[in-house]
């Protein structure tokens, strides 16, 4: 295969490819015996005409698409294997000559970015040694008391902390507006979750009261409703109030957790998980640390389209979050008062310091061979089993689906395993 090749600028080459010739006509046939199979002639079964018929009913152009989509992955592949590149994204792909006989194209490839790594050992980041107080532990019992309080119904004026089952509908200049509207809805008053002075306006309010609720909403609210009056007529149905229970034996029996009985055994216990968690929180702030000199320490060049890309797939994913919590993009951005721009710029920010980040580690994996071996996977699967009391093959089968994933994500804890055994 003849193709000429060249770089165009950092991680980007552009590469001129020639079919062969008889690769290129084989591929017509299979495009037209494909193409044709579809086709109907009068007086012949589908695809069964003869060729000189059928060809006067099929575009010569969707032929040669057909055939292009059909040859372009394995052209694309041989180019790679011969000049041994390492893409980092689908290529640009044009044809820039196309007959009967001649198929030539042109690839533009951006490239996985060169890494020169600087010191990715003997590193130093300050290890916290991390403590849980009484009052954290107190702190902690009193969050899984109330976990476990229950509402009960109470004949009384609301006050805070209670949770008020209403109907509400808003109105602004004497007009209902859209989402402003509720029935039967459970507010605690005091969660802050409701425009500033709603949840305040109904304290002492009782069952079966109807109250006009006056607010402004705030200036960075969305725009149709930015620094405006509204009045929400709301139904009280009932006033709920939080019992929590008293911390006993028994309270902590019915909470349910294993091998925990005792007041005594549950501060442990919570002492236990506030102290893993914080452990976990300075692995981690002492490991970024160490990562961060790293790839301070490298040097990469990275092309702009890259770090666009993967810039607008966080922003894409952003987009999906807000979304997913009722809100338009548009709307965020004013709640939030972010600028557009700005957002964009900080992600493509950070999008470059995430792939430096990724192009760092994987270079240390290649030039210290990490990798992951068929004993490395049957010793995860087997304790897993272990922990979840399950047949190692039931694990195996759960993770069939995912096991390339499996894997990967085996392979970059034994990236993290070496950077924190090879530092300090």
């Amino acid at each position: 295969m003849k193709h000429s090749i060249k770089k165009i600028e950092e991680s980007k080459v552009e590469a001129v490819v020639e079919v062969e010739p008889e690769l290129w006509k084989n591929a017509q046939k299979k495009a037209f015996d494909k193409l044709a199979g579809q086709v109907t002639v009068p007086g012949f079964r589908k695809g069964k005409a003869p060729e000189d018929m059928l060809k006067g009913k099929i575009d010569p152009n969707k032929i040669f698409d057909e055939a292009i989509n059909d040859i372009l992955p394995a052209v694309f592949g041989e180019l790679v294997n011969d000049e041994k590149l390492r893409p980092f994204s689908r290529p640009e792909v044009n044809v820039t000559k196309l007959s009967d006989s001649e198929l030539e194209i042109k690839f533009v490839i951006t490239l996985v970015p060169e890494v020169t790594l600087g010191a990715y050992k003997d590193l130093h980041a300050e290890k916290k040694a991390p403590s849980v107080t009484d009052a954290e532990v107190d702190e902690a019992v009193s969050k899984r008391l109330e976990q476990s309080a229950n509402l009960v119904v109470v004949d009384r004026p609301a006050k805070e902390g209670d949770t008020v089952t209403l109907d509400f509908e808003g109105f602004v200049d004497g007009k209902a507006f859209e989402g402003g509207k509720a029935e039967n809805y459970a507010l605690e008053l005091g969660s802050h979750s409701f425009v500033p002075g709603f949840e305040e306006a109904l304290v002492g309010v009782k069952s079966g009261d109807s109250k006009d609720v006056v607010v402004t909403f705030p200036k960075n609210y969305v725009e149709n409703l930015a620094g405006k009056e509204a009045t929400f007529k709301c139904k009280i149905h009932e006033i709920k109030e939080k019992q929590i229970p008293a911390l006993s034996d028994e309270t902590v029996k019915d909470m349910g957790i294993k091998d925990v009985a005792t007041v005594d055994q549950l501060k442990e216990f919570e002492k236990k998980t506030l102290l893993e968690g914080k452990v976990n929180e300075a692995q981690k702030a002492y490991y970024d640390a160490i990562v961060k000199q790293i790839r301070d320490g490298a040097k990469v060049t990275i092309a702009k389209e890259i770090i666009k890309s993967e810039a607008a797939s966080m922003e894409d994913n952003m987009k999906k979050q807000v979304e997913q919590n009722g809100l338009t993009f548009d709307q965020y951005l004013q709640i939030t008062g972010q600028k557009i721009e700005d957002l964009q710029a900080k992600m493509e920010g950070d999008a470059e310091q995430n792939i430096k980040t990724y192009l760092c580690l994987e270079q240390i994996a290649d030039q210290e061979k990490l990798s992951v071996e068929d004993k490395d996977v049957d010793a995860e699967i087997e304790k897993i089993a272990k922990q979840y009391n399950m047949k190692p093959e039931e694990v195996r089968d759960v993770l069939a689906k995912n096991l390339n994933q499996f894997k990967e994500e085996l392979r970059q804890r034994k990236i993290q395993d070496f950077i924190l055994a090879n530092n300090h």
